[in-house]
């Protein structure tokens, strides 16, 4: 069995101030945790990241696969 996993990251979003316009607002909101499904038996297969930076704006997603027999 498969799992997709998608982290959203944004230095932005955890020091104040919260810069408006991001999805900095939505942290917390959803956000998925891979310790969870590790501690539940599933391992990491394979991940990518995809993202980049504008000054001291760093903002990207890592998509990982979870694997589970």
């Amino acid at each position: 069995m498969q799992k997709l996993v998608t982290i959203y990251l944004d230095n932005t979003a955890y020091g104040p101030p919260k810069v408006t316009g991001c999805y900095a607002d939505k942290h917390s909101l959803v956000e998925e945790h891979l310790q969870e499904y590790l501690t539940k038996g599933w391992r990491v297969s394979s991940l990518f990241g995809l993202g980049g930076s504008s000054g001291l704006c760093c903002q990207g997603w890592v998509a990982v696969v979870l694997e589970k027999e």
